[in-house]
């Protein structure tokens, strides 16, 4: 068996979308890939995006938001960015390291609101296309269950 890909989501504050694909990532391709999310800055999860998980069978609620770790972004084979916004802020890939833009918008609410549930739905929804057509492409994907 050969080494596992290395994959790191990233998003601007890694409180909903990156944390969904990380773990559609992890559910997806099992030991084939090393997954890992963090965002620029971190806040907590959003109850929301725990709720949307589960509707789809993945418990995230052990999950914590996390800041860019140096050392897992230059041992990544692959960084996916989830918003635009990650590019202004986020160091610069490295030659060598796949670069993956989403533009996924954000169903957290801007203000102190709770936000929209169909909202969180339909990022998680075009955020696990978007991981299984890409582990697909990398020959990673199990069996979908």
């Amino acid at each position: 068996m050969s080494k596992p890909l290395r994959m790191y989501f990233l998003c601007v504050h890694n409180r909903c979308r990156s944390q969904m694909a990380e773990a559609f990532a992890k559910h997806f391709a099992g030991d084939q890939i090393i997954a890992g999310s963090a965002g620029v800055e971190e806040r907590e999860i959003h109850p929301m995006t725990i709720k949307v998980m589960k509707e789809a069978g993945i418990d995230i609620s052990d999950y914590r938001s996390k800041r860019i770790d140096m050392k897992a972004f230059i041992s990544s084979h692959m960084i996916v960015k989830l918003c635009e916004q990650v590019n202004e802020k986020c160091p610069s890939v490295p030659f060598g390291i796949q670069s993956v833009q989403w533009d996924i918008p954000d169903p957290t609410p801007v203000n102190s609101g709770h936000g929209n549930i169909e909202d969180f739905r339909t990022a998680r929804d075009l955020i696990k296309e978007k991981v299984i057509q890409l582990l697909k492409e990398q020959n990673v994907l199990h069996v979908l269950r």
